[in-house]
Formats: C-alpha cells, sequence, structure tokens
C-alpha cells in the first residue's frame, strides 16, 4: 500500500483529452461505483475543466484500476503519453500544491481549493475514504489555508469570492482592527444567498480568520443547510435587512432578477455605525441607491478589481515561501504516516496478549461465581485491562520518532507483547534460581499453568531484545 496521483491536466493533455475524461459530481460517483480496489484502498477522484485527476492510497493494480474506470467513463484508451503518475512522497506532494492553488493554470487561483473539498466529500459519502487519506486531505487543506494566509501568491489572481473575502477582511482591519483588538468580538459578517458563490465566499472568509457569519436565503432550507455546514447563524429571509444592517458586513451573491436588498427597508434598519456591502451578484443583488446612504460602502463585483500583473521575480518569491510551507506540512504528514503505520502492530499485540490474558484467568476462576457475577466478573476485568492499555497507548502516540530510534523501539514492544502465553520449550538453558522456569521447577507453584507467567515471558522477551545490537547508547537507555 503506497500513495499514488495520477490522471490528466492542463499541463500535458490538450483541451479535447480533458473533455472527454472529465465528469460532473453525478458521473464521478458512476466512476467511484465501477472501479473495484484491493481491501483497504482509499481514493478520491477530482474533475474540473482544466484537471481530472485520482488521489490513491493503495496497491500497484489499484492503478491500473482507476485508469479503466476512466477509460470507461471517456470511452477512449487511456492517454500514457499525456498523463502522469506520481508515487509516495511526490504524490503527497503533487497533492498539496494542487489544494494550495500552486498548480494551477493561474497560481494562487484558490477556486480549486473549493473543488478539492467538494470531491473529497463526494468520496467520503461514497464511502471510498478511510483513516489515512482522511488525514492526507485535511492535511492538504491546512496547507492551502497556510499559503493563502503566509504568502502573496493567491492576492491579486485569487477567485471572485476569495477577492470578496479579502477586501471585507481588508475593510474590517481598516476601519475597526483597534475597537476589535478592545472588544476581542469577532467580525459578524451576513451572507445574502446560500448557493455555489456564497458558500465559496463564506469557505474564503473563514479560511481568512472571520468565523462568525450568517446566512439568509429565499429557500429556507438552503440557508439552514449552509448553516449548519459552516456552522453559521441562519437568518430568515423576511428579516434580511435587518441582519445586514446588524452585521460588519454583507456578503451579496445571488442569482435573483432584481435586487433582494432594497434601499428603503435597508434604509430603516441601519444605524450610525459602519457598514461594507459588496454585491458579487450578475444581476445586481443590492439596491445601488444603498451605497448613498451614510456610514454605507457599496462595492460591485467591477469594483472588485481586476488582477495585476505580477512580476516574474515577485511570483517565484511566492512560489518558494509556498514551497516551503508545503515542505514543512509533508514532513508532518509523513511523520503521522509512519507512527500510524508502525504503531498499530504493536498496539495491536499489546491488546490481543492482555485480552488472552484477561480471558484465560476469566475462565480459571468463573465457576466460583453466579451467572450474574460471571457478567460483572467479564465487565470490570474488561475495563482493568482498557485502563491498563490506555497508558501505553498514548505514549506510544506521543513518541516522536526523531528523538528516538523509532523502530527498535516498537521493535521491543512487540517483543514485549506478541505472544498470548508462555511457552516452556523455548526458555533459556541457563537462568537464575530466582527466577520460575522450565529448568527449574522448584521456583514455580506446582499448579502453576502457562497464563501465570506473563511477567517472566516479558522478561526474557525483554532481554533478548535488549541483546540486539542498537546504534547507540540512547537506544538502549530508551529500551531499559
Amino acid at each position: 500500500m503506497t500513495f499514488y496521483a495520477l490522471g490528466v491536466n492542463y499541463s500535458q493533455a490538450p483541451v479535447a483529452i480533458r473533455e472527454a475524461f472529465a465528469s460532473s459530481w453525478e458521473e464521478g460517483r458512476s466512476v467511484y461505483g465501477g472501479v473495484a480496489l484491493h481491501a483497504g484502498s482509499e481514493l478520491v477522484l477530482l474533475s474540473t475543466c482544466n484537471r481530472t485527476e485520482a488521489y490513491l492510497y493503495g496497491a500497484e493494480e489499484d492503478v491500473r484500476a482507476v485508469q479503466q474506470a476512466f477509460e470507461r467513463h471517456a470511452g477512449r484508451a487511456w492517454p500514457k503519453d499525456m498523463s502522469f503518475l506520481h508515487r509516495d512522497e511526490e504524490a503527497i506532494r503533487h497533492i498539496f500544491e494542487v489544494a494550495a492553488g500552486m498548480k494551477s493554470m493561474v497560481p494562487g487561483d484558490v477556486h480549486i481549493y473549493f473543488q478539492l473539498k467538494k470531491a473529497y466529500a463526494v468520496a467520503v459519502e461514497e464511502e471510498r475514504v478511510e483513516t489515512t487519506m482522511h488525514r492526507l486531505l485535511h492535511t492538504a487543506f491546512r496547507t492551502a489555508k497556510r499559503v493563502i494566509n503566509e504568502t502573496e501568491l493567491s492576492h491579486n489572481n485569487a477567485s471572485v469570492p476569495m477577492r470578496a473575502a479579502e477586501a471585507i477582511r481588508s475593510w474590517i482591519s481598516r476601519t475597526q482592527g483597534e475597537a476589535r483588538k478592545e472588544t476581542a468580538a469577532s467580525p459578524g459578517v451576513l451572507v445574502v444567498g446560500a448557493g455555489q458563490i456564497g458558500q465559496e465566499t463564506a469557505e474564503a472568509l473563514q479560511m481568512l480568520g472571520i468565523a462568525r457569519l450568517s446566512f439568509t436565503n429565499r429557500t429556507e432550507e438552503r440557508a439552514r443547510k449552509a448553516a449548519e455546514r459552516y456552522r453559521a447563524n441562519c437568518v430568515p429571509w423576511k428579516d434580511r435587512h435587518a441582519a445586514a444592517a446588524q452585521a460588519d458586513a454583507v456578503i451579496v451573491a445571488t442569482s435573483a432578477p432584481d435586487p433582494v436588498l432594497r434601499r428603503e427597508a435597508f434604509a430603516m434598519e441601519t444605524s450610525g455605525a459602519p457598514r461594507l456591502l459588496v454585491d458579487i451578484s450578475v444581476p445586481r443583488g443590492a439596491d445601488e441607491a444603498i451605497g448613498a446612504l451614510p456610514q454605507i460602502e457599496l462595492v460591485t463585483i467591477d469594483q472588485l478589481g481586476k488582477a495585476e500583473t505580477r512580476t516574474q521575480e515577485t511570483l517565484q518569491a511566492s512560489l518558494d515561501k509556498a514551497g516551503e510551507i508545503v515542505d514543512q506540512m509533508i514532513a508532518e504528514y509523513v511523520s503521522w504516516v509512519f507512527l500510524h503505520q508502525s504503531l498499530q502492530p504493536a498496539i495491536q499485540a499489546i491488546a490481543k496478549t492482555f485480552e488472552a490474558i484477561r480471558a484465560q484467568e476469566v475462565d480459571k476462576y468463573r465457576q466460583r461465581f453466579s451467572k450474574d457475577g460471571e457478567e460483572q466478573l467479564d465487565q470490570l476485568t474488561r475495563s482493568i485491562v482498557q485502563k491498563l492499555l490506555a497508558v501505553p497507548v498514548v505514549r506510544l502516540k506521543s513518541v516522536d520518532p526523531e528523538r528516538i530510534d523509532f523502530s527498535h523501539g516498537v521493535r521491543l514492544l512487540q517483543h514485549l507483547f506478541l505472544r498470548e502465553d508462555c511457552d516452556e520449550e523455548e526458555a533459556p538453558a541457563a537462568t537464575s534460581p530466582s527466577r520460575p522456569n522450565a529448568e527449574n521447577p522448584a521456583a514455580r507453584p506446582a499448579d502453576a499453568s502457562p497464563a501465570d507467567c506473563p511477567m517472566e515471558d516479558m522478561e526474557r522477551r525483554a532481554d533478548d531484545v535488549l541483546r540486539m545490537p542498537s546504534r547507540d547508547a540512547d537506544t538502549v537507555r530508551h529500551a531499559s
């Protein structure tokens, strides 16, 4: 099992090829239904006007299965000479750079971020994502947010929702920054229109640190769903003017033929505090006359401005800084994968051994209890084992693999806890008289069973491991 990124995109394939393999969200669901992968494999499919790609955690055979599913959808052979296939860390890097807009036709275009989030949501609904890809995609989204906030890559080349969000952040910082610092209150933004553009704008606002949002929509059910998704408030459509007058800023993103915010109704509600209205609707969603009201600033989609031409030096500097962020996030994710994959066998071995010992001991004394007592005994011992296991498991998951010989430590744990009982035939030939074993039966109670000697077995295993050659003294000290 490893990571793969494969597909066709604008950098290698012409429009005719990209169009053939492109799919809508619903068509993408049928592609999922037509691909059979190995057990435990995970898959996310992404299709836009510029790329059709698959992000896979699976086996080599799964790659061909995905390509064949794409072939059936497109009705043509897979274009080997106009496609790409990345493996391992190269695949992870590709996914992070796509999410951050670094591989967009216009570098910094964050619209791909929203498309990837939608693709991930569809994959989850189709039950194609498990722990590894869940973590991968969420790390990709965090990478994108860092690139947007910590570099200039998306500035002046962002989508309309991102430009609208940046205009609001800039206005709030300019007009209310100091007041907000004093009150520690989060600025509130009302999003009028809960369609795709309205939701993408809400996403962009949250990416920029503006979290207190409200939605209103002519269809209240759509507003409610958007509010649930972004943990926002839902405002009834009839109360939109009052809510707009109370918000710090308003985004209008509707497709209505006539303005949905009217001057007369808005003027009756507004107070003396400054307000910003950003209208990105086509046709206009806010009455132009609202801009003439005192303390009201109205910005239309045309006034958001076109992208400024960036010099190659400025662009390269932004890409270099974004690359550093990607490197950091890859290191974080790879470290998590290493911990996750290395620890699971050790954790399972510990749990299996503890449960075997518990079951043996319970069976030995079960006849001494009534039926109700047996159930209580079973529950009690399970609870004790779970609490005992919690200590090493939490410690294991908090270990930094860069600070110790991690694999050697995991091997020690597996040797300590791998066996379910004691095998007398494997006991050392010469041991201390005080240690009960097959050669020294007097040191062991006459009625002792193999299940009575878990500690001696663990000590023997620990001795074996500690005698193995290690790379440095710190390794042995940690094992001890």
